[in-house]
């Protein structure tokens, strides 16, 4: 009967939203009707036609619509023993226990607690959504897009009561955030009708600084200012964040010249190369320099006191020029002297000690160190020799290249000199010949020794 009552009134509202519909009129459903009541056959209905005319007049009559639908709501079904007295809870968890400080990189997880007092016949689904005040807002932000549910049978019992847990994937962590203090967590509850709200749960956003130890300047003791001077030190941070290092380079009046900046994670060790970020330049010569390091993670700021160094030595200018070698034999055999040279000289006033370098390049020694001296340079050019072996039986029938290096820079701002040799190592590998005075007179040697030998032996344990 009641069913009956709702279909004809959706039939009065529909005919009434046709009678106005003007030019563009919409039939109202036909529905078809049995040949006598005493058949037993009910009505059919065209709802395609009902659900058109529906959206139609949801459009053009919207406050009819509403009508309708407060007239057809129907009010959910409650029993007088539908206990409203709802246990709800909220846990912070971090390495597997509940905290009430957390770092912001630190992950952990928020769980909702829900305490259902009704038995399951009774029960409703349950929405659940987290908000949190973060530090330094004004308001709540809900944190999951979607609420949490629990559905009827999601429930275990425990100490007589129904207990359900819900974890929100959505906060994990409070990374993002670029200041610390409370943070402050609730869930709000719903059974689709009333809704209840927790108790606010703090949750402290701590912060640990960074800190930058073991301060090095790896660099000779009076380094030129284009060597590689290496500045480092290591980073450590408890919270794990991201630590932002900067070097700052000071002149002898402890005035700023330079600085330079690099982003590093904790447990490495953060350098700074001085040659390739051109701290110093050639008008730095003969000066000290000092400097320091700050840092921060974002929240914390520190620097670390004045380190000395380094101390630049004063450059010079040298000219080098005719890399020459002359071997030992003109047949050029691997076990031969070879004689390396070049002439060098001072263009400064004065003298220079300039440190000199003889490497030699094979295709099975590539660029073999051969010696190494000290050279005292005025401005009158003067010949540096290098009298070496530098080869071996693998160096045989090879073409061979060789550098000098220096410790200043030369005249084209370079320090080293390149030259190849165009004449191959000779490819005899043996020094002496298979048959030779001097290589019979070796075997017979050999034979002598092994007789007298057998003889001794014999005498001495065969008599």
């Amino acid at each position: 009967m009641k069913k009956s009552i709702i279909l004809w009134l959706l039939l009065f509202f529909l005919l009434s939203i046709i009678q106005v519909q003007g030019d563009a009129p919409v039939p109202p459903p036909k529905p078809s009707v049995s040949s006598s009541t005493s058949s037993g056959h009910a009505p059919q209905i065209d709802f395609d036609k009902i659900f058109k005319a529906l959206q139609e007049g949801k459009d053009k009559k919207p406050q009819k619509f509403e009508d309708l639908k407060k007239l057809l709501y129907i009010k959910p079904f409650v029993t007088k023993d539908y206990d409203k007295n709802y246990t709800l809870g909220l846990t912070v968890i971090a390495n597997e226990n509940e905290t009430r400080n957390v770092t912001r990189n630190e992950k952990f997880g928020v769980w909702a607690t829900l305490g259902n007092p009704n038995p399951i016949e009774i029960r409703r689904v349950m929405y659940i959504d987290l908000y949190a005040l973060e530090p330094g807002e004004k308001s709540f932000r809900k944190v999951n897009s979607a609420p949490a549910m629990i559905m009827n049978n999601e429930y275990e019992n425990k100490d007589g009561k129904n207990y359900s847990y819900r974890k929100f994937p959505e906060l994990t962590s409070f990374g993002n955030l670029k200041t610390i203090g409370p943070a402050v967590l609730k869930i709000e509850v719903s059974d689709g009708e009333t809704s209840w709200e927790s108790n606010n749960y703090t949750l402290g956003i701590i912060n640990r600084p960074p800190a930058l130890e073991n301060l090095t300047l790896q660099a000779s003791e009076r380094p030129k200012f284009n060597d590689p001077i290496i500045y480092s030190a290591n980073v450590s941070d408890l919270d794990g964040d991201l630590i932002n290092v900067t070097l700052h380079i000071l002149d002898a009046q402890h005035r700023e010249l330079r600085n330079e900046t690099q982003l590093t994670m904790p447990g490495k060790t953060v350098s700074f190369i001085a040659n390739q970020y051109g701290f110093f330049d050639r008008e730095d010569s003969g000066k000290n320099f000092s400097y320091y390091y700050t840092f921060g993670d974002g929240i914390v700021a520190n620097n670390t006191t004045i380190q000395d160094g380094p101390n630049l030595r004063k450059s010079v200018s040298i000219w080098v020029g005719k890399p020459v070698v002359v071997p030992e034999d003109e047949n050029q055999y691997w076990w031969q002297s070879y004689n390396f040279s070049l002439e060098m000289k001072n263009q400064d006033p004065g003298e220079a000690s300039v440190t000199t370098s003889l490497f030699t390049d094979t295709k099975s020694h590539p660029w073999k160190a051969a010696g190494s001296q000290v050279v005292t340079l005025t401005q009158e050019p003067q010949a540096v020799y290098f009298n070496v072996k530098p080869f071996d039986v693998l160096d045989a029938n090879e073409t061979f290249g060789f550098k000098f290096t220096y410790s200043e820079t030369d005249q084209h701002q370079q320090d080293h000199i390149d030259a190849v040799e165009d004449k191959s190592i000779n490819a005899k590998l043996v020094r002496y010949d298979f048959i030779s005075a001097l290589g019979l007179g070796n075997v017979l040697i050999l034979l002598i020794l092994a007789l007298l030998v057998s003889i001794f032996v014999e005498r001495r344990f065969y008599r």
